[in-house]
């Protein structure tokens, strides 16, 4: 029995570049999981400079040499990063609390809707258990109302002050605002430094690393530019059709819309949700709600069915089920920051798997 487990791991761990591969994969893993909360600030770094050096080649291939190169792309990032805090950050935020303290009169008149809605429609509710549950769902929508309405604007507006007021988090927030264009920096500009140190940890030829980057390369960076396009492009729609509409709180349901693609498959799911709600509180069963709801699913539906073929045409090749799965299992594990990068997470995993060498030992 020994034996074979000796064997086993001989066959898996055949050099010593598996070795050390494994043991810095555990590390990470151990790093993300523990202290995620530190990390984030360096990995989103790290995701911006690796954008960044494509736009950086695209300069290149118009004539402009390295470095010219290198600092206009700097440049541009932090015009568009100062533009976002100073410009889009403050309407999101003032949507937010605006939203968070109308919570309990979208409750109520969601509620009111609800009610409604057997007696609007009572061939299509004739059934008794789709009526028992709206009826089910009434009641317990009056009696929450009626015990915790009171309680319900006193933790609204206890949430609000505290966010506003929380000195511990506004001084955590501006740390990291003020590290973040300085660690993009170095991560851009000695990315070959940075590379080189860490290339030096893992002895030998580096064969499984140089297939898993190449992989990695492709089709990472495919997708990453690809989705940050698509998050630019469904987003200004997003917030096209929220304005014609009228819609309330069109910048912040215009970047949760954007931002949604992020989360494939679940996140178009649950961004739709409040969408639908802050409609039939705002317009009822009205001319505008469904002309609203028309528009947005034509822009999903162009979406999934032209954008992402074009953009994605060379991007990752994972089957949706592992999307999604991978999507649950590293959300569960590192919370909002796995469900954003579940993919590139799976693509590593699936170009480690197919990089790892499987030939038997030298005995």
């Amino acid at each position: 029995m020994i034996e074979r487990l000796n064997n086993f791991f001989k066959r898996i761990f055949n050099n010593d570049e598996t070795i050390v591969f494994s043991f810095l994969i555990l590390s990470l893993l151990l790093i993300l999981y523990y202290f995620g909360s530190i990390v984030t600030p360096f990995l989103v770094s790290i995701i911006v400079a690796y954008l960044l050096v494509g736009l950086q080649k695209k300069l290149e291939s118009f004539g402009l040499k390295s470095f010219w190169a290198l600092l206009v792309t700097y440049i541009i990032f932090i015009v568009v990063s100062v533009g976002l805090l100073m410009w889009l950050l403050p309407i999101v935020y003032n949507q937010i609390i605006s939203l968070v303290a109308n919570t309990p009169a979208v409750l109520e008149r969601f509620s009111e809707f609800v009610a409604m809605v057997p007696s609007t429609f009572p061939d299509a509710l004739s059934s008794d258990p789709v009526s028992k549950f709206f009826n089910n769902f009434v009641e317990e929508l009056q009696d929450y109302e009626i015990s915790e309405d009171v309680e319900i604007s006193s933790i609204v507006t206890g949430v609000v002050a505290s966010s506003i007021s929380g000195i511990q988090s506004f001084i955590t927030t501006l740390i990291y605002i003020l590290l973040f264009p300085i660690l993009v920096y170095f991560f851009l500009f000695d990315r070959h430094e940075i590379l080189k140190g860490f290339l030096k940890i893992i002895p030998g030829e580096r064969k499984m690393l140089d297939k898993i980057w190449k992989e990695m390369d492709v089709q990472l960076s495919n997708y990453v530019k690809g989705k940050t396009l698509e998050i630019f492009v469904v987003g200004v729609s997003a917030a096209i059709i929220f304005s014609i509409v009228g819609l309330e709180y069109t910048a912040l349901l215009s970047v949760l819309v954007g931002l949604s693609v992020i989360i494939p498959y679940i996140g178009a799911f649950a961004v739709t949700i409040p969408i639908v709600i802050i409609g039939l509180f705002q317009f009822g069963l009205t001319f505008d709600f469904w002309l609203l709801m028309v528009l947005y699913l034509i822009l999903q539906i162009l979406d999934g069915n032209l954008l992402v073929p074009i953009i994605f045409s060379d991007a990752v090749k994972l089957h949706p089920v592992i999307i999604i799965l991978a999507v649950f299992v590293f959300g569960n594990m590192f919370g909002l920051w796995g469900i954003f990068l579940a993919i590139p997470i799976a693509t590593f995993i699936k170009a480690v798997w197919n990089a790892w060498p499987s030939e038997k030992p030298v005995t």
